[in-house]
């Protein structure tokens, strides 16, 4: 049987639900981001777009291809309500539904089609529900895989719906830039364009082998992408595969002391993240960029899956601290949590005082829960004063 898999991209969407709550700027450039010197555009309307403007674009060059672009500072807490009343719009058609970040998803239509109708005319209700009842633009690509499908959402933006019979995926993604299949990025294209490999259905007609010399186990997945015979229906992970939280400074900063305390900062968002969403991290990255741009990432796995401040923090500051920059201070620290596994799951029979713990950190969270995230937080490391004898 032929899947039905429909992939759901909303369109700008930090954007989008920012025009709900100030409908005056909508036609206008909006930036979403720190409008600081040492600030990062997050993303931005489709009208900023048309100068040029991305994500991760310092606001420095944003700025001056945009002077009369709009700032936002952003409303996560905003973006994370909208995101969930989006997944359950999903729901009410099919109980297999994996979002993939905040603002994307993929629902398996193809046992909905006996209780709705064809899968085109759901897909079609899912995205006008979505813009009718929450007043927010989608776009979505029907297709029997879930990459083509994504690819086929990308293609339908914005407000679009993109159908990919069975049987016509290989011309439709023939054509298409080989840079629109997920993965392949500004590190890795280079690669693609010394093989002469520009379009996906260039790969169709390279050498397999020599294909395989380059790319090692990922040119069977490019293979079967560019062939059309990728049918895996779901991603490996039901849900996003991480979390992550990130601070660029205005200055760059040095002093142990002030790093410490930004890390505990960023491992405290996380962890309260972590445990609001019933999940734990099996491994942490950290994310060090210097005043030059240069950027140092480490990871390491943990012994026990948590969602634990203390150990997150244990791990983390451990690996910032033993790559600190050699000269100059950080302009950016970042920390990941990643291998994400369900929260419920066990933790080593010799990992003492678990039920002390878990009470404080449920007392914690029902403080955050009821007066705000920024109710309790890590007092300051204490300082050391040394007396000279």
């Amino acid at each position: 049987m032929t899947r039905k898999i429909l992939h759901v991209d909303m369109d700008a969407f930090f954007v989008s639900v920012e025009l709900l709550k100030h409908p005056e700027l909508r036609g206008k450039p909006v930036i979403i981001g720190g409008a600081g010197p040492r600030g990062v555009v997050s993303t931005c309307s489709y009208e900023a777009r048309k100068y040029g403007i991305h994500s991760a674009m310092p606001s420095v060059q944003a700025k001056r291809l945009c002077p009369e672009a709009i700032w936002l500072s952003g409303d996560h807490e905003a973006y994370r309500f909208y995101s969930k009343k989006v997944f359950e719009i999903l729901r009410r058609f099919s109980p297999e539904v994996y979002p993939l970040s905040i603002d994307e998803g993929r629902v398996d239509l193809t046992g909905s089609e006996a209780l709705f109708g064809p899968a085109v005319r759901i897909a079609d209700t899912i995205l006008r529900t979505i813009r009718d009842e929450l007043g927010l633009p989608a776009s979505g690509g029907l297709a029997n895989s879930g990459i083509t499908a994504k690819i086929a959402a990308e293609f339908a933006k914005p407000g679009g719906l993109t159908v990919v019979l069975p049987g016509s995926e290989q011309a439709f993604l023939a054509p298409l830039p080989i840079e629109r299949i997920p993965g392949v990025g500004q590190k890795s294209l280079p690669r693609f364009h010394q093989l002469n490999i520009f379009s996906i259905g260039d790969l169709t007609t390279c050498d397999p082998d020599l294909l395989r010399k380059h790319f090692g186990i990922w040119s069977n997945s490019l293979l079967k992408i560019a062939s059309g015979v990728e049918k895996r229906a779901t991603p490996r992970v039901p849900d996003s595969p991480s979390r992550s939280h990130e601070c660029t400074f205005q200055r760059d900063i040095s002093d142990p002391v002030r790093i410490r305390l930004e890390i505990r900062k960023l491992v405290e968002k996380l962890g309260y993240r972590l445990r609001r969403s019933g999940l734990k991290a099996s491994a942490v990255t950290v994310k060090i960029r210097d005043g030059r741009f240069r950027t140092v990432t480490r990871t390491r796995r943990l012994d026990d899956p948590t969602n634990r401040d203390h150990v997150l923090f244990k791990a983390a500051e451990s690996m910032i601290m033993s790559n600190l920059p050699s000269s100059g201070g950080i302009r950016l620290l970042g920390v990941v949590a990643q291998n994400l596994v369900n929260g419920c799951c066990q933790h080593s029979l010799f990992d003492s005082g678990n039920s002390q713990a878990d009470r404080f950190y449920s007392t914690v969270d029902t403080i955050k829960n009821k007066f705000g995230s920024k109710a309790v937080s890590f007092g300051e490391p204490p300082v050391r004063i040394r007396v000279a004898s």
